[in-house]
């Protein structure tokens, strides 16, 4: 009897007994291996449980996904046991709730099958098809420029998608044999290993796609007399309803050049990023405080593709999945302080969100202010002394306050920080009146209340009257640069508001771009993920 003939009876629509069945599934193959003899085994006795190895093999090939895209986009975080092991046991667990009801999907295909062998085959590929698509679009939306050992993880994602195909496919038969008594047709067993092999090379393919972008000469400055200093104070509502505690601080900013937009509600690193680099959340990056740990890694890490329904959403609200602050390693667009080092500027950046080490600064991260605060006036203190200890020297020099901002709902901590604030900035404003800085204050809220709150940038150049006009936030940044002396990118939205600033130190002269922010490998770090998460939370950042 030749084999179509073979397959023919198998095939057919007459049901045979139950040893018989048993011989011709291991004659097909379809007993040789364990999970095929569980799930068989299971469907010959009329027992149910035929899809779930199915549904664990899907679970873990999903955790193997994300695991593979997060260490090729996190450096670091493959080295640490604790981190790998918290993510793919909150994956694994959280993906067998889809996993299950796909399965469930699947069965009644299965039930209502008159082709069980190609329906299987399909949902095998299909099943294969999504484990590379999880590990490919994953790389892709956290990596912008995907480096060649991204592809280690090509052998275990595959193995992954194979054992899944595998067990679709039996789960699938032996759901359609318990249904009909009808054995399916010979394994076809070259298929899977084909997807495979397609989808590695896929990875390559798309991978390959995204070359890193070629390197733009960093701009070359113009001299400019005397450093150029941006202090950005958080929570200055200078809006609001009246305070003695800000009566001070409004007469001496008062006396500046305004500049002016209508405040937006938003997180703290989205706002002062916005400021930093004078583009949109959308093209820098740093949306919001979200970056996630979950409970038992001691490593933050961004959600990759198919997992922000459980760690940014489902996890959070059962407390497994913490919410975490973004770092300089998510933001896409260069700040302003970047540039001017890049420029060959000795620059110092203090305190600012998503900040980190950059070649030629000297950056003191928000991190590490906040590792030592108890509340915003610590903050604000120790800032301020960093600043101080760090600046002589430096051409541009750049400092963020949050203190104001932590204390928003403290009656009795805030009008001292009030005061800490206008004694800094009275002498910022005493030596730029002199000549001797151009400086910038950055006046923003957080947190602005339901008034009509506005955003400022007030400047001391000199000798000058006060004036005011609108400006966008997009503005702040190429201002910035063009005081200092570096030519604007054309590619940045804003452009720079020179009217407010002494005449003729306005850099006039513009390059077509800056080109990708390369981020610079990072340093240890003295302040770990876990103990800046816990300490933002003390600080009322982060629930």
């Amino acid at each position: 009897m030749n084999q179509s003939h073979n397959d023919s009876i198998l095939r057919s629509s007459s049901p045979i007994g139950l040893e018989e069945a048993r011989r011709r599934l291991r004659d097909l193959g379809y007993l040789d291996g364990r999970v095929e003899r569980f799930v068989f085994r299971r469907a010959l006795e009329g027992r149910g449980g035929l899809l779930l190895p199915a549904v664990l093999f899907g679970a873990f090939a999903a955790a193997i996904a994300a695991l593979a895209a997060v260490d090729t986009a996190e450096p670091g975080f493959g080295s640490s046991p604790a981190a790998v092991a918290a993510l793919v046991a909150h994956v694994f667990v959280a993906d067998l709730i889809p996993a299950a009801i796909l399965a469930g999907l699947a069965a009644i295909w299965a039930d209502r099958s008159r082709a069980s062998a190609g329906a299987a085959t399909v949902l095998g590929l299909a099943a294969a098809a999504a484990v590379f698509l999880l590990w490919i679009g994953g790389v892709w939306s956290l990596m912008r420029e995907i480096p060649a050992a991204a592809l280690l993880w090509s052998a275990p994602v595959a193995i992954a998608a194979l054992l899944l195909a595998r067990s679709a496919r039996t789960g699938f038969l032996a759901r359609a044999y318990a249904h009909s008594h009808l054995l399916p047709a010979r394994p076809r067993s070259k298929v899977f290993f084909g997807a495979a092999v397609i989808g590695v090379l896929a990875a390559v393919a798309i991978f390959a796609s995204r070359r890193q972008p070629e390197p733009v000469t960093p701009p070359r400055p113009s001299p400019r007399a005397g450093a150029v200093v941006v202090i950005g104070v958080d929570g200055l509502a200078l809006d609001s309803a009246p305070a003695s505690s800000m009566t001070g601080l409004r007469t001496l900013l008062g006396k500046g050049r305004t500049a002016w937009w209508p405040a937006s509600a938003g997180s703290p690193p989205e706002i002062w990023t916005d400021l930093a680099t004078g583009v949109a959340a959308s093209r820098h990056g740093v949306r919001a405080l979200e970056r996630v740990r979950p409970t038992g890694s001691p490593l933050t890490l961004r959600p990759p593709l198919g997992t922000a329904w459980y760690l940014r959403g489902l996890g959070p609200r059962l407390r497994l999945v913490s919410t975490a602050p973004v770092s300089s390693r998510d933001r896409k667009s260069l700040t302003f302080w970047e540039i001017t080092a890049s420029a060959g500027l000795p620059t110092i950046a203090v305190g600012w969100w998503a900040s980190g080490p950059w070649p030629g600064a000297t950056v003191i991260g928000n991190e590490e202010i906040l590792a030592r605060a108890a509340d915003g006036f610590i903050a604000n203190r120790d800032a301020i002394a960093a600043f101080r200890g760090a600046r002589t020297g430096q051409s541009v020099q750049t400092l963020y306050l949050p203190g104001l901002d932590i204390l928003r709902e403290d009656k009795e901590r805030r009008p001292a920080a009030a005061e800490e604030v206008h004694r800094f900035l009275e002498d910022e404003v005493s030596r730029a009146i002199a000549g001797e800085t151009a400086l910038v204050i950055l006046a923003a809220d957080s947190h602005p209340s339901a008034n009509a709150a506005l955003g400022r940038m007030i400047t001391f150049d000199g000798f000058a009257p006060w004036s005011t006009r609108r400006a966008r936030p997009e503005d702040v940044a190429p201002s910035i640069l063009a005081r200092a002396g570096v030519p604007v990118a054309q590619d940045l939205p804003g452009r720079p508001l020179a009217e407010l600033f002494a005449a003729g130190q306005v850099e006039v002269q513009t390059v077509p771009t800056y080109g990708p922010r390369v981020a610079a490998m990072p340093s240890p770090s003295k302040v770990t993920d876990r103990e800046y998460l816990e300490r933002l939370k003390s600080l009322g950042y982060l629930k």
